[in-house]
């Protein structure tokens, strides 16, 4: 009863989701790269300080530049290509959704036209298929009017990203344990180390991956609660919408929620491929039961 399972298969949404996922996978690097940084430097820097005494000030002014340099430059450049990713994925979901552009929420639409073209040259030199990224939203949600099937979308993307988050936070948990056991066992072994060459040696360098884990992990826990609220109200709209049947103020609160989703993946974690990779079967198995007894729901209603 709508177009949602055709109109996100059309190239030009394809592309908008490779040139997506190319920014996103920019500032994926940057991370990875601050994390590399962050987590391998104390135990590092604590073995060369066990073997080099003489380098006990450098390992601290190492830890000290990898986090000024994390605060001031790296994460505000991460931050850009997130913002871009965020803007390109909503001129898929205002097409394929049928919602109205936010221009000043979100920006010039023609501006970002520009920009997909040349992140999606991009992704498709590696994946030509974009085999990857078809049936974004549930093939189900094509069975319902509009104004119905697009909030079973909507209540899937605040569902999916918050149960992938839920995940990641358990995993900078493990990291940060293994890291500061790590980095606190080398130093442990060198008994006669003073107060000062301990912390230089160990506390120190562990800096950036205390700062860039809290960061991570204040990020990911606003990010749970905010997607928990969005898909909360998305239900209440599902709700509202079995009982009523003012299309126009649904449209209009699906747009209001529609900012919420996008000002959450603007501001929001990223959150690595392989992440997604290892639990996609799952969740797409989940995901498609949801909607399935959404729209069976739903179709209970209009009599069908």
């Amino acid at each position: 009863m709508n177009n949602i399972p055709e109109t996100q298969l059309e190239p030009t949404q394809l592309k908008r989701l490779a040139a997506r996922r190319k920014s996103d996978s920019y500032a994926k690097v940057i991370l990875g790269i601050q994390i590399g940084l962050s987590v391998l430097s104390p135990p590092l820097c604590s073995l060369v300080v066990m073997f080099f005494s003489k380098f006990a000030v450098w390992t601290a002014l190492y830890g000290i530049i990898i986090t000024c340099l994390n605060i001031l430059w790296v994460t505000p450049w991460r931050q850009t290509l997130k913002e871009k990713a965020a803007k390109i994925h909503e001129l898929f979901d205002c097409d394929v959704l049928e919602l109205n552009w936010r221009e000043l929420t979100v920006g010039s639409r023609l501006e970002m036209m520009e920009t997909v073209v040349e992140y999606a040259g991009k992704y498709k030199t590696d994946s030509p298929s974009c085999s990857d990224l078809k049936n974004w939203y549930p093939i189900a949600s094509g069975k319902l009017p509009i104004h119905l099937g697009r909030i079973v979308c909507q209540r899937t993307n605040c569902w999916w990203s918050s149960q992938l988050r839920k995940h990641y936070t358990r995993i900078i948990i493990f990291v940060l344990v293994l890291t500061v056991v790590g980095s606190v066992g080398i130093g442990l072994i060198k008994t006669e180390w003073s107060l000062e060459k301990w912390i230089l040696a160990v506390i120190i360098p562990l800096m950036p991956v205390f700062i860039l884990v809290i960061q991570q992990l204040i990020e990911n826990k606003k990010s749970v609660m905010l997607l928990d609220k969005l898909k909360t109200h998305a239900e209440g709209l599902w709700k509202k919408a079995l009982t009523e049947t003012n299309t126009g103020e649904l449209t209009y609160a699906c747009r209001e929620l529609q900012d919420g989703i996008f000002n959450h993946r603007r501001t929001g974690p990223l959150i690595f491929t392989w992440l997604y990779k290892r639990y996609r079967k799952e969740m797409e198995r989940q995901m498609n039961e949801a909607a399935d007894e959404m729209v069976e729901e739903a179709l209970q209603f209009l009599g069908k």
